[in-house]
């Protein structure tokens, strides 16, 4: 067909509806039509349903082919064809032409240049055959290759005509083609027609839906339709035509836009597409889209500007709003991804790319991997996903895939996304990566589970693990053993060290406890300094004893804290179910009595729990009860013991030994209460009150005339370790007035053991009150010779375990005269211990040992006893230190 440029109106028609760009094709089916899926990957969310609409009703015919297969219609094209959309989805578009043109439509296809150029050539006309008609009708193709072109990039840009929503670039490297269809046939009749009769043309001018235009270069309107008057708010096309007169600045928001207009006019002859903001009669302003083109004289010159207005306001505005809708998904700290009904990723928004580390080139027209496949059961999404479609929605957690990375623990909601039929279209996932949360969690557990010092189980697990064990063993007719530790001296390195020394003492014995179990046996931390150990499928025999000597031979090494050697030996009390007890809480009562017993059993570091034990513990309990009343009860009272020159009767001292007469228990030694009141913290008043007592007492001697020459006061390792030791050691001096050379301290060698520098500066401020101070039981603890050397001490007490078999063992022998010998090089007195016998002061004296204490002397004396035992025939040794 030709067209020629002196028939504007033929011109005006064959435009009337002209075919979209490959910007504004829809994307989902209606009636029967099938929505190719994938998305343009400049949009995550579907097109507005406007946009579907405006592609059904074109006039002309709309296709889209992958690979020459029709994939999309419109209904303009099933109205060509007379044929039913779902007899035309999936058939060759070629098939629909007679038999002559095949070939034609077939290069039209792989060259989209020969089906219509308005530049270069005219359209080609090719016969399409209609179902319901014998005879073909003529039409006219142009065909668009969807992938990577200018329309594209002008829809990708935001500037240009609407993409192809729902339909993917590419697919198994199949290219797509959109073809709009013309009928040629009703084009030469309404060319035909405009030159037989302009009021016929003018009739369809005047009742066409597009605003049809014919301006001047210049800027003023030849002629308009009603369309174009009504969608610029006027009444009438002559009143449109009289307003506007300058088009640039009274019909144009920017009038350069004008500019830019003319500039393409100019320069293609035809504008299409052509986007701008136009004000309406009233003022308001709206978006329109123009198709135009040059109407030129013979000579070139161009005499009009003709085209068509379509009012693209709402278009606009769905677009405005799908691309802030972009923004929001994009904005949201929530992973989002869009899969299509083909299980394939239709869209994902910024922050899923970064949760997954994959952009969106490998995500999108990909099959969707929501989940890792090998930490879920088989078929997992499949079930999610079928539970979607049929419940509308699933929510729960789940393992995401993450780029070159572990997975990472996600909670992931999936939705249903239904048409207007409610058939299943997309399914919406959002995924939040719970990583922190469940670390979250997982630290909250272990809190609630472990101890956070040593990292072995609390209390609260060892109860549970306990109460498994004993299950477990009435199931099988097995033992479960349960061991109670105490680290005896443990809060003497506590106060002398400081906590952090404590803790890494505590950090290290769990370390060591670790190594003595089997894998299957529990080692926990009560609290404190207090440890359990529960050896489960225990045998008969003594297995909580095998394990207790393991445990005290790793614990004897020394311990490296703190650039010092420090040294914690456990007691351990031992209980076995059912021997012992039938239940979580007996047992640990049990082995917590066991523990008691040892830890005052003497050199027994372990017992087994007895019945007489929990006796026993019963009676120790009234006595703390009773000891914590017998201060102000008056029931302690203070013993002497003299201390002898090498003669055995020159005085030359006396220690003050405490005593608890109980109303009940009778006269009860020190060594049945003093390591209760060590262990109640009573031993601070008690040891107040008896070096009060012994100061008083001495001078009372004094003023009889029968006073020794010093009196000795023992001093505990937690009494030395009280920060208010040297105020009461002023103060009980300046109100008793003893003078500070007869007032002799006795400690013993565990001070060495804490801080030391504390410790030197505690004795060297006694030393400066005057007093005298001794190391009692020396050789018993952990002593040395550095301790020895720096401590100003006055005295050294040989213990009376060497003393008691002097004569006949060689090594205690050996011991004394070490002693007897380190003293005198390093200018210290002697004081021997425990001396029962004429032969062990003789073996003493021989040895160069000249002071002695002990029942061969005297046993310690009540007061009025201890005044007889004065004023008998007795020499007083000098008033000078021991």
């Amino acid at each position: 067909m030709e067209e020629c440029a002196v028939k504007p109106w033929g011109w005006l028609l064959a435009r009337f509806l002209p075919p979209k760009g490959p910007g504004d094709g829809a994307s989902a089916a209606q009636d029967g039509r099938r929505e190719v899926p994938g998305p343009s990957p400049s949009s995550l969310l579907p097109p507005d349903i406007s946009h579907r609409d405006i592609v059904d009703h074109l006039h002309a015919g709309l296709v889209v082919l992958r690979g020459g297969t029709i994939v999309y219609i419109n209904r303009g094209f099933s109205r060509l064809t007379g044929r039913r959309p779902d007899r035309l989805l999936g058939s060759d578009l070629t098939s629909l032409f007679v038999d002559d043109d095949r070939a034609s439509v077939q290069g039209c296809l792989d060259d989209p240049t020969n089906c219509h150029d308005d530049r270069v050539r005219p359209s080609v006309v090719y016969r399409l055959r209609r179902l319901d008609r014998t005879e073909p009708i003529s039409v006219t193709l142009r065909a668009v290759p969807l992938s990577g072109s200018a329309a594209d990039r002008e829809a990708d840009s935001g500037a240009g005509a609407v993409g192809t929503a729902g339909l993917p670039e590419r697919a198994n490297g199949e290219r797509l083609l959109q073809v709009t269809v013309s009928d040629a046939t009703h084009e030469a009749e309404m060319a035909r027609a405009l030159r037989e009769s302009e009021a016929r043309y003018r009739g369809l001018f005047e009742n066409a839906l597009e605003g049809i235009y014919q301006t001047t270069p210049s800027g003023r309107y030849v002629n308009v339709n009603p369309a174009l008057a009504r969608i610029y708010g006027f009444d009438s096309p002559e009143a449109l035509i009289a307003a506007r007169t300058d088009i640039a600045r009274q019909t144009y928001v920017d009038p350069e836009t004008r500019l830019t207009f003319t500039q393409l006019m100019d320069q293609d002859g035809v504008v299409e597409n052509f986007e701008a903001q136009v004000f309406r009669k009233d003022g308001s302003v709206i978006w329109i889209t123009e198709n135009a083109r040059s109407i030129r004289d013979q000579d070139g010159e161009i005499l009009l500007y003709e085209g068509t207005v379509e009012d693209i306001t709402e278009r606009k505005q769905a677009e405005a709003d799908l691309r802030l809708m972009a923004k929001v998904v994009n904005s949201v700290h929530e992973g989002i991804v869009i899969i299509d009904r083909n299980r394939l990723v239709w869209g994902a928004n910024e922050a899923y790319q970064r949760m997954t580390g994959r952009d969106a080139a490998d995500l999108l027209s990909r099959p969707a991997r929501l989940t890792t496949p090998e930490l879920h059961e088989p078929n997992f999404e499949e079930t999610v996903l079928a539970r979607v479609e049929r419940e509308g929605h699933w929510l729960g957690e789940a393992w995401g895939p993450r780029r070159n990375a572990p997975p990472f623990p996600m909670e992931m909601s999936v939705t249903a996304v239904r048409d207007r039929d409610g058939a299943l279209t997309h399914y919406v996932a959002a995924c939040t990566d719970i990583t922190k949360r469940k670390r979250d969690e997982e630290h909250i557990r272990f809190q609630a589970n472990y101890d956070m010092l040593t990292h072995l189980p609390n209390r609260y697990l060892i109860m549970d693990r306990l109460e498994q064990a004993i299950l477990k063993a009435r199931r099988d007719g097995t033992r479960v053993c349960v061991l109670f530790l105490d680290l005896d001296r443990f809060k003497n390195i506590n106060d002398s060290y400081g906590h952090a020394a404590g803790d890494e003492l505590l950090k290290l014995v769990a370390r060591r406890l670790r190594q003595v179990v089997r894998m299957s046996d529990t080692v926990g931390r009560l609290a404190g300094d207090e440890f359990i150990i529960v050896l489960s499928d225990v045998a008969d025999g003594n297995v909580g004893d095998q394990v207790a000597e393991k445990i005290i031979d790793v614990l004897s090494e020394a311990f490296q804290i703190l650039d010092a050697e420090l040294f914690c030996l456990p007691s351990i009390g031992i209980t076995y179910f059912p021997d012992q007890a039938e239940s979580v809480e007996e047992l640990l009562r049990n082995a917590d009595v066991a523990m008691y017993h040892a830890k005052h059993s003497g050199d027994r570091r372990f017992l087994t729990f007895s019945e007489s034990m929990a006796h026993r513990s019963v009676e120790m309990m009234n006595l703390e009860n009773d000891l914590r009343h017998a201060l102000n009860r008056d029931e302690l009272e203070l013993h002497y013991q003299p201390k002898v020159a090498h003669d055995g009767r020159t005085l030359v001292g006396a220690e003050a030994l405490i005593r608890w007469r109980h109303p009940r228990l009778g006269l009860v030694g020190p060594g049945d209460f003093i390591p209760l009141a060590e262990e109640s913290g009573l031993i601070i008043p008690i040891g107040r009150w008896t070096l009060a007592t012994a100061c008083q007492q001495f001078m009372e001697w004094r003023a009889q005339g029968i006073a020794p020459p010093s009196v000795s006061v023992n001093v505990s390792v937690r009494q030395f370790n009280d920060s208010a030791l040297l105020e009461t050691v002023r103060e009980v001096l300046d109100r008793t007035g003893v003078p500070a050379g007869c007032l002799d301290l006795e400690i013993t060698e565990s001070v060495m053991t804490g801080d030391v520098e504390r410790a030197v500066a505690t004795l060297g401020a006694l030393k400066a009150m005057g007093v005298t101070l001794s190391i009692d039981d020396f050789g018993t603890g952990y002593s040395s010779l550095n301790y020895l050397k720096t401590f100003p001490i006055d005295t050294l007490k040989i213990d009376q375990t060497f003393v008691r078999d002097v004569s006949r063992d060689s090594k205690d022998a050996a011991i004394i005269a070490t002693i007897v010998s380190l003293a005198r090089n390093l200018g210290f007195k002697v004081v021997a211990e425990g001396v029962e016998s004429l032969e062990q002061m003789e073996f003493l004296r021989d040895n160069e040992c000249s002071l002695f204490q002990g029942y061969w002397v005297s046993r310690p004396l009540p007061v009025a006893d201890f005044c007889i035992y004065l004023r008998e025939n007795h020499t007083v040794g000098p008033a000078e230190p021991i």
